[in-house]
């Protein structure tokens, strides 16, 4: 699960805010609890110390609740070895002012967990983890064996953000020894290394953000699904509806998973069940 999110239902929204500086968030998504409560899930990528942050943070989080007056707002701060002010605690006996939010410094995040993702985009922001190791990362980007202008694209992201954390050199010697990838066809060299830079690691992050969320609020609600079939099957058929349970974790995908919730419900035998599931498969 991703933040602690069951959802039924996700979608991006694109929000600007009339009072605070920069109006735009930079990632934003609806969420649909299946509670039938709505979330709006905030992301915003800091990179670099900013005094007034966590004000600036109350700001957007008053105009989104200005916005979305009937949704819980959860926001999420990603940032890169930078400190981050992530609470406001301040007032007297007559009123107070108290606020947070949640921060995530990729740095920190195992190696592993990048790696692990059959998503490129997710596997490209395994270049800032701390233990990182570049030449796994380069080789397991090359295993997807993209178009050419696609894997230039992923390679151009990872060699902006390891300007982050200083592994641009490990970068440039591990593409060009696997796959002797000329560094000068990426992206930051064509339009200057200062603007090629700042708009790198914003397209770089929000790409693999992105995807993450999405990935993360999908196998959150996958997750809970799958622990409900379980229990719907013990429930109904006790320790013989066990032989089933494999079957249920088998499944992947959540539309499959409702039908079959909804199937079962209906099923009066472990024969019925049987076939449900394997139709279902």
């Amino acid at each position: 699960k991703f933040a602690g999110l069951d959802v039924s239902k996700l979608e991006a929204i694109n929000v600007e805010l009339p009072t605070v500086k920069e109006k735009r968030v930079d990632v934003a998504y609806r969420c649909w609890l299946n509670s039938g409560i709505s979330i709006i899930v905030q992301a915003e990528f800091q990179l670099y110390y900013e005094k007034n942050f966590a004000v600036r943070m109350l700001g957007y989080w008053t105009d989104l609740k200005s916005k979305f007056p009937e949704d819980r707002i959860t926001q999420i701060v990603f940032t890169y070895g930078v400190k981050i002010n992530n609470f406001i605690d301040e007032g007297d006996n007559i009123s107070f002012v108290k606020y947070g939010f949640t921060v995530i410094d990729l740095s920190e995040i195992p190696f592993e967990r990048f790696l692990s993702s059959d998503s490129p985009s997710i596997n490209a922001l395994g270049i800032l983890s701390k233990d990182c190791d570049v030449r796994r990362l380069i080789e397991k980007i090359f295993e997807y064996e993209l178009e050419k202008s696609k894997t230039v694209l992923l390679i151009d992201k990872i060699y902006i953000l390891s300007k982050l954390s200083e592994k641009e050199e490990e970068v440039y010697r591990s593409v060009e020894e696997i796959r002797k990838i000329d560094i000068r066809e990426l992206k930051i060299f064509q339009i200057g290394e200062k603007e090629g830079l700042e708009k790198g690691i914003k397209e770089g992050l929000e790409k693999g953000i992105k995807e993450g969320l999405e990935k993360g609020i999908k196998e959150g609600l996958e997750k809970g699904l799958k622990e409900g079939l379980e229990l719907m099957i013990k429930m109904k058929f006790g320790n013989k509806g066990e032989q089933f349970i494999s079957k249920v974790r088998e499944i992947d995908d959540i539309g499959k998973l409702r039908k079959i919730a909804r199937s079962i419900v209906k099923s009066k035998s472990l024969r019925e069940l049987k076939k449900i599931l394997g139709n279902k498969k």
